[in-house]
């Protein structure tokens, strides 16, 4: 696959021990992995062996573009980064995380379609690119400063127009729970993959491009887009948060303190609202602060107060650069064990004020510094749950399936609970092909909803069988997830937006039909190569494989393929997953991807099968074959 239009054809290579830096060709991965994902699993694969520990100087932090993000196709503005994890849990392994904003079209504008960093350096050091100059100075005066002041600063001394990643003290004290974050709030937050930042004592990379990107087919790319945009159209943030989100409350919060939306690069459907809370100062938020919101209402009550701990903490969280997603849990987790005595009072944590912007605040700051309680919590609340006699009795509650935050759709929908299960990491990306339509109907449908009738129509042709959205079954999951994992795996090698595609469904189409063929038409248009829809799928369960590949060679079986056992008793009047029928949709789900059923792993015919016979063959030489 020729690499000369939507790819830039380098990739940039930065070893911080030896501070050099060196450029390699995209074309040794574009032809059977395209970009994102699919080039970081196989230089993954190939360079870092399954020993590795996240901390270590031998893992690699790969930030990955594709050869659509930068162009005009609509929500191009993403790039992946893949990594070992330090955040997964029982064990560390290789996984991915997204981020959107503009640091992934900047890259590309200087001429690279990833950034491969590797090594640890003996100080803190920035590293600068600016077209083709690569730079690693000197970082030790940034030691300590916030995400905020820490772009500031660097804009002032590199370049006003320069695009910035970087940690705050949670990277540097190599939180678990440490992000990597860009602007106010484009974060990589799930996976923790800022204390591998810190572990490299890497505190920022800025990127400054002034390169063109060669489009291979300009009209057809304005023509498709345009429809993108239009079947997309029924999607915009209001109405994103009336759908979506499930308490009025949280509905009153958003549109309350709303001053205006934004959206990443070349994005249609702003999805960033930016909020002022009166005494609280101004933060940017997508859904994070939901979660904030949902815990600080639980201990606090609905008040003015409330609304200030929820925008104060959702800015604090992201200048200390910390995930914001599991401190709704944490506060809750933190909330059952000093009620049950699990854990004693804190000097430097105010129980008695659980919830409240002033403990919100203090835990945020504990846990960033690593200080006092904060040093277990730094952890995650799965691993510290294991260091609690009787933790996990209340843990289960909220991290079902490997440290990931709680999600209500597990028990609601078998499809979900099979993603879950499945992924090595909490597959949020991976389940929006399934959900969107799965979530999308009513029986009184809404001006954003489908009737029943359409939404099986849909279902048909999009999975294959209407049972696939019937939710008191695991009939016809398997199908449905080995569809939704692969065209995530598809946006993510482009690299698109979850929240845009795949279109399965159009509110302003009078059928009510998406278009699932226009990422390959976008594809096209880029770069000149036309890969039908079925052909880009085919891609899709190549990166699936490769991922999983990489699972079975760090140690993972069917008998990891599982949920907390909480999930299949009954629990709080909600309803628990069958166990049987759970083991017998996996069962299903392997044969379909022509695994081995007993133990899950990708069989070598499989493999040789979808284009991975090197990979079968190194499976072979590390005595893992079937």
């Amino acid at each position: 696959m020729e690499t000369g239009f939507g790819w830039t054809g380098k990739i940039l290579r930065v070893d911080l021990t030896e501070r050099k830096s060196s450029i390699e060709s995209t074309q040794t991965y574009a032809e059977r992995f395209i970009g994102g994902i699919g080039i970081g699993l196989k230089i993954f694969w190939d360079e870092v062996s399954p020993d590795v520990g996240s901390m270590d100087p031998e893992n690699r932090l790969i930030l990955a573009p594709g050869p659509l993000t930068g162009t005009l196709a609509p929500a191009s503005g993403r790039f992946e980064l893949i990594s070992k994890s330090p955040r997964s849990y029982p064990k560390e392994t290789v996984t991915r995380s997204g981020m959107g904003g503009s640091w992934g079209p900047e890259l590309k504008f200087a001429g690279y379609d990833a950034l491969v960093i590797q090594g640890r350096s003996e100080e803190w050091v920035n590293l600068w690119i600016c077209d083709d100059r690569v730079e690693i100075r000197n970082a030790k005066e940034y030691v300590g400063e916030d995400t905020y002041s820490t772009q500031i600063r660097l804009r002032k001394e590199l370049d006003p127009s320069a695009k910035i990643l970087c940690i705050g003290p949670a990277g540097e004290n190599l939180s678990r729970l440490a992000v990597i974050l860009s602007d106010s709030s484009f974060v990589s937050g799930r996976s923790g993959f800022g204390a591998v930042m810190g572990s490299k004592n890497l505190k920022a990379v800025a990127v400054r491009g002034t390169k063109p990107l060669k489009i291979f087919d300009p009209d057809r790319l304005i023509e498709v887009s345009k429809r993108v945009r239009y079947l997309s159209a029924n999607n915009p943030m209001r109405e994103w948060t009336t759908r979506v989100l499930k308490l009025e409350d949280q509905k009153q919060f958003v549109n309350m303190y709303r001053k205006k939306n934004t959206a990443c690069f070349s994005c249609p459907v702003p999805c960033f609202a930016y909020l002022d809370v009166p005494d609280a100062g101004e933060s940017t938020a997508h859904c994070a602060s939901y979660y904030y919101y949902s815990a600080a209402t639980q201990f606090y009550g609905h008040t003015l107060e409330r609304d200030q701990a929820v925008s104060d903490s959702y800015v604090w969280a992201n200048r200390l650069g910390l995930d914001t997603f599991e401190f709704r849990q944490m506060i809750r987790f933190l909330g059952d064990l000093y009620k049950k005595g699990l854990i004693k009072p804190q000097k430097d944590l105010p129980f008695d004020k659980i919830g409240s912007r002033e403990f919100i605040q203090k835990l945020l700051h504990l846990v960033a510094k690593r200080e006092s309680i904060g040093d277990i919590l730094a952890e995650g609340c799965a691993r510290t749950a294991d260091r609690i006699n009787g933790g996990w009795e209340f843990c289960s509650k909220y991290f079902p399936a490997y440290g990931a935050a709680e999600h209500g759709a597990i028990r609601k929908y078998p499809g979900v609970a099979l993603l879950w299960a499945l992924d090595s990491r909490c597959p949020i990306i991976d389940q929006h092909p399934y959900l969107r339509l799965s979530e999308s109907y009513q029986t009184q449908p809404q001006p954003y909803t489908l009737t029943l009738e359409r939404a099986k129509a849909i279902s048909n042709k999009v999975f294959g069988s209407d049972v696939a959205i019937d939710h008191t079954t695991f009939s016809y999951k398997p199908e449905a997830i080995v569809y939704a994992q692969n065209r995530s795996a598809v946006i993510n090698v482009l690299v698109l937006c979850d929240w845009v595609y795949p279109i399965i469904h159009s509110h302003v189409a009078k059928d009510r039909m998406g278009d699932t063929s226009l990422e390959s038409q976008l594809l096209g248009a880029v770069t000149g190569h036309d890969l039908t829809e079925k052909e880009l799928n085919e891609v899709g369960e190549r990166i699936w494989n490769l991922g999983r590949a990489m699972m079975v060679r760090e140690g993972r079986t069917r008998d990891g393929d599982t949920l907390h056992e909480s999930y299949f008793t009954k629990r709080d009047g909600e309803q628990a997953i069958s166990k049987p029928d759970f083991e017998q949709a996996k069962t299903v789900y392997y044969q379909l991807r022509g695994w081995d059923k007993s133990r899950g792993w990708p069989t070598s015919r499989k493999l040789h099968e979808i284009g991975l016979s090197d990979i079968a063959r190194d499976l072979e030489k590390e005595g893992i074959s079937i």
